[in-house]
């Protein structure tokens, strides 16, 4: 009778864990889908007091069984590892050990050691992402096993959000039950069930052995464009965004600026960012004009009001250029949206009939997200930071088409 696909997979990871534990000789055990497969893979690795030292033992494991599975080489899967508390220690970088076996036998306690201390999980991905070692045009990938709430869960979420934006897939492993998962989801990618697993104990890692690395190998490259987008027809750009979202958002918008060009002098950009208001700033550096988002009106319509100001704003432009493109790019979040969505899509909707196109990328918006495609000028206009791809460079691409649509004037009629 022949044997079953399932089942003969199996039976060959079983005689390879028997082979390693009896000091057999290895077998390949390289997956089919990652044969050749070119990639970066850092491994984030909670070593906070939480976690016994038997359980951190077990994610060592875990590391060396997904490189077992990976085709490790220079040219083609390399691997990296970080172990953090407070503090954090990479263990090993991208391409320092060029075998399979030679990176296998360095996820030792001495590389990676038990450390002890708070979890300060923004720290550890902000320490990955900058990592000059990462290749270009290659899938690059965090993964993060954790078993609790990080120190600082707002920066853990912005520094996710700014990892996916430069081209990395994000992963999370949560261990244990912790109840409220909101931060494991805003540090994977979305679908949640593809990039996100929860499992009760670390003895559950052993499930993951070929999930995780046959996820990775199957994911395409992020290719960044660099591009840049010139103005060419008269146009106004407004960006907006509340207190909650203005450090977020400020991020984004310094990087969109920067791929600006404005040679003939056609472009005006505002900024409605929290407390800071700047009209006409010149495509230089945003900051020189906003770099402190206060809250100086904690009013529960307090958006809906920098949307009164965008339109007045918009229409005083009008009067001396009528026929000029106008583009706004709301950054809106949950906090946001549960203290005022009906009077923000109230004050879009009045944008959309002066003519003002609207952007909106979504920060993290959990409920109500419906509204967001009524608040900007279509569906296709709304953009999140969990989203595949680039976030900036696909908001540039659609941002940059809009405002270089040729204008239709109206037809000059014949005096009386």
């Amino acid at each position: 009778m022949a044997m079953s696909s399932g089942l003969l997979v199996l039976a060959v990871l079983a005689v390879g864990v028997f082979a390693q534990r009896n000091g057999l000789p290895d077998f390949d055990q390289t997956m089919p889908s990652c044969r050749g497969k070119e990639a970066d893979i850092f491994f984030i690795l909670d070593s906070s007091s939480s976690i016994y030292i038997e359980d951190y033992e077990l994610q060592r494991q875990f590391v060396r069984e997904v490189i077992n599975r990976l085709d490790i080489s220079a040219l083609s899967t390399r691997v990296g590892a970080l172990a953090f508390s407070d503090n954090y220690r990479i263990s090993f970088n991208l391409g320092e050990f060029q075998t399979k076996e030679e990176l296998r036998n360095a996820v030792n306690d001495r590389n990676i050691p038990y450390l002890t201390g708070l979890t300060n999980t923004a720290e550890a991905i902000r320490t990955v992402r900058t990592n000059n070692q990462f290749r270009a045009d290659v899938t690059r990938v965090i993964v993060v096993v954790t078993d609790g709430y990080s120190r600082q869960p707002g920066a853990t979420r912005n520094e996710a959000d700014t990892a996916r934006r430069e081209g990395f897939y994000m992963f999370v492993i949560g261990v244990g039950q912790y109840t409220d998962e909101r931060e494991w989801r805003a540090i994977a990618n979305d679908p949640d069930s593809s990039f996100m697993y929860n499992i009760t104990n670390y003895r559950g890692l052993d499930r993951l052995y070929s999930t995780i690395p046959n996820n990775i190998c199957n994911l395409p490259p992020i290719i960044l464009n660099s591009g840049t987008c010139n103005v060419a027809e008269n146009a106004d750009l407004i960006f907006v965004a509340g207190p909650s979202e203005a450090d977020n958002a400020f991020s984004i918008v310094s990087n969109m600026v920067n791929a600006l060009r404005d040679a003939r002098g056609q472009l005006r950009l505002s900024l409605l960012l929290g407390s800071c208001r700047a009209n006409e700033v010149p495509l230089s550096d945003p900051s020189l004009f906003c770099n402190n988002f206060g809250d100086p009106i904690p009013r529960q319509d307090s958006y809906s009001n920098l949307l009164k100001e965008m339109r007045a704003e918009a229409r005083d432009a009008r009067g001396t250029r009528p026929q000029a493109n106008q583009v706004a790019i709301l950054f809106l979040d949950q906090q946001t949206m549960e203290l005022g969505r009906f009077d923000i899509l109230r004050q879009a909707r009045d944008a959309q009939f002066d003519g003002i196109d609207i952007y909106v990328v979504d920060l993290g918006v959990r409920t109500n997200q419906n509204f967001l495609g009524s608040i900007a000028s279509s569906r296709d206009n709304v953009l999140s930071t969990s989203g595949p791809g680039n976030l900036e460079n696909i908001l540039l691409n659609k941002v940059c088409d809009t405002l270089n649509q040729v204008s239709n004037p109206l037809p000059t009629l014949p005096s009386s």
